[in-house]
Formats: structure tokens, sequence, C-alpha cells
């Protein structure tokens, strides 16, 4: 379908192709665009060590906070 709307929109222009095909625009626009790989998150300066992940989710789960939610905790 993509194809067909690319060599349409030649002689009739992308908007009138794409509709007469039933497709949004966006699709086509979308195809033509490479993917880009999303680059990865820098690690948070405050985030917690492992070790202390661990000592948290000791906490949350003794006897003490069984009935609460970690939110209330």
């Amino acid at each position: 379908m993509i194809e067909a709307a690319e060599s349409l929109s030649d002689a009739v222009g992308l908007a009138v192709a794409c509709r007469a095909l039933g497709i949004p625009r966006s699709t086509v626009y979308r195809a033509r665009k490479p993917a880009t790989p999303l680059a990865p998150r820098p690690t948070p300066p405050r985030t917690l060590s492992a070790s202390e992940k661990a000592r948290v989710r000791q906490v949350l789960n003794s006897e003490r906070f069984w009935d609460y939610a970690p939110r209330g905790v």
C-alpha cells in the first residue's frame, strides 16, 4: 500500500493518493523515515546502589509492612 501511495503521489500528490487508498499520510511519512535507535538513558546521580535496593526490599517485605502498599510505607 505504501509503495502504491508513493507512486501515485508523484502524479496527484500524497494527500490525494492516501485518501484514495484509504491509508493515513502519517503511515507513509513513518515508512520514509528510517528508524533511529534510542540512546541509552544516563543513570541518575542519586540512584540507589544494589545493596541499598536490596535493603529497601528487605524492609518493605518485613512483617511490619505486610499490610501496607509501598507508597503507604
